[in-house]
């Protein structure tokens, strides 16, 4: 393994707002006195190579958190990081057409077994990493039973695959319309259920489309759907809450948080469709310029759940310089909002990012070798 590389050579002091303490005298906020280094930690490919055309755009993480895979849509193959280790660990070749295609691959999932769930158009399945499909779903999105009132093929976005209950989840939407909604798919039956995700509804006001005039362009709120042990969580960037799926009561339910440093979601009136691209650009401004909710990252080795918040700082034009602001919030199992602190000194948001062992890994490139900046907080 390459050794680290110090990317900041201070330690940042992260301020946050004051809290009342509790009766024990200790505070709430378990962020309230964060501090934190960054350093940068070089992947080893060995004779091999990273294909970085796209950044790390395409990544998964296998059940036991210790490898990272990525997928290379140009080569048609998926390679394996040790985590541990820091190097390129293997590479898998796959097929994109014959019996074995995978046709083109938007999203996957490694399962526990260490196989693939790759939910193509052309064939949604499972492979094993010799390339090999073991198990077909034969969807037919279009004709599943209960998919009538939607695009039956939205019913692959960010599918996810349980072996335990044997059905498919995902978040099936209209981009147009920044609404979506919960979908958990028998692929035995061939039957889809739909469930509405009405406290998220509001990110449908946030929606800044141009329709027409110089162009077009489209920017709605990001849902995010993560399996968390056998249950599954549902975020929007729109705000703070979350749906929380229960699998042993099929229980979906909502859950919000007291949040203080920050707004628990955005407001305001925006112009959601607009006719000029300057006029999509001001609107847009408007709102990444509000405080912004990313997804749940478990981690197993501290026990908490790892989230970030942001707000973009665009100039009045698009070429002028930009900034972030980034927030880090952690919560327990059950969700109690543990702490919430501004990363003071840090004015870019982490891209590619994953939680491993209760630090922050950011993917960076250094000279076109896959790196990551790595955030080591001291709590």
């Amino acid at each position: 393994m390459k050794k680290l590389i110090p990317l900041l050579s201070l330690v940042l002091l992260a301020a946050c707002d004051k809290k009342e303490s509790s009766e024990s005298g200790e505070s709430e906020n378990i962020l309230e006195n964060l501090t934190y280094t960054v350093d940068t930690v070089v992947v080893d490919a060995g004779d091999d190579l990273f294909n970085l055309k796209w950044g790390m755009r395409w990544f998964e993480r296998s059940a036991d958190g210790k490898s990272l895979f990525l997928h290379d849509s140009d080569r048609s193959l998926f390679q394996e990081i040790d985590l541990e280790q820091m190097t390129l660990k293997e590479n898998y070749p796959f097929d994109q057409v014959g019996p074995n295609g995978t046709g083109r691959v938007n999203s996957y999932q490694i399962q526990p077994d260490r196989s693939i769930l790759i939910p193509s158009f052309q064939n949604p399945g499972i492979f094993n990493l010799q390339g090999e499909q073991i198990r077909s779903f034969n969807l037919k999105p279009i004709e599943l039973k209960g998919a009538e009132a939607i695009n039956g093929f939205a019913i692959l976005n960010q599918m996810r695959w349980n072996t335990t209950t044997e059905k498919l989840y995902s978040l099936p939407g209209d981009i147009t319309t920044g609404k979506f909604e919960f979908a958990i798919t028998d692929p035995n039956a061939q039957t889809v259920q739909i469930f509405p995700l009405v406290d998220m509804e509001k990110s449908q006001k946030f929606r800044v489309t141009q329709v027409e005039g110089d162009g077009g362009a489209a920017f709605t709120e990001i849902y995010k759907l993560t399996q968390f042990k056998n249950n599954y969580i549902i975020t929007c960037s729109v705000g703070s809450g979350i749906y929380l799926y229960d699998t042993s009561s099929d229980r979906l339910t909502y859950v919000d948080f007291p949040h203080k440093l920050i707004p628990k979601e955005k407001s305001g009136e925006i112009k959601n469709d607009v006719s000029s691209s300057q006029e999509w650009y001001e609107e847009y401004r408007k709102v990444v310029g509000q405080i912004t909710y990313w997804e749940m990252n478990w981690d197993e080795a501290s026990s908490k759940f790892y989230r970030l918040a942001s707000r973009s700082l665009l100039g009045e034009n698009r070429d002028d310089p930009s900034s972030y602001e980034v927030y880090l919030l952690i919560y327990d199992e059950k969700f109690s909002l543990l702490g919430e602190t501004r990363l003071e000194g840090y004015n870019e948001f982490p891209r590619s990012y994953f939680f491993k062992d209760g630090k922050l890994y950011s993917y960076v490139n250094i000279e076109d070798e896959l790196g990551f900046a790595v955030f080591t907080f001291n709590i």
